[in-house]
């Protein structure tokens, strides 16, 4: 149960870190509140002894794509990253070669 405690801790110092890199300020609850509950939930998981190494893995596994900001809109890395400004086919991208449908 260790590494799964050890794997929690990280991913809320990543949530913190991340918070207080992009706007200078604790994060928001619910974010803290959201991962806990993930790791609750693995840790649920992992009270089996035939699931405790996926629990593990996964956990570990959720860290490391929070810290690569591989999913970005899920973990809250980059909830402006997908806005592009225009939806493709309106009309100031349709000149640049995309028809509208």
């Amino acid at each position: 149960m260790g590494g799964l405690v050890a794997a929690w801790a990280v991913g809320e110092a990543i949530i913190v870190y991340r918070a207080f890199k992009r706007t200078h300020a604790p994060p928001m609850p619910g974010a803290l509140l959201a991962s806990s509950a993930l790791f609750i939930m693995l840790a649920l998981l992992a009270e089996s002894d035939t699931a405790r190494p996926l629990a593990v893995t996964l956990a570990w596994g959720f860290d490391l794509a929070a810290w690569l900001d591989l999913a970005p809109q899920i973990t809250g890395g980059g909830a402006t990253a997908g806005k592009q400004g225009n939806a493709p086919g309106t009309a100031s991208s349709a000149g640049k070669g995309v028809q509208a449908v």
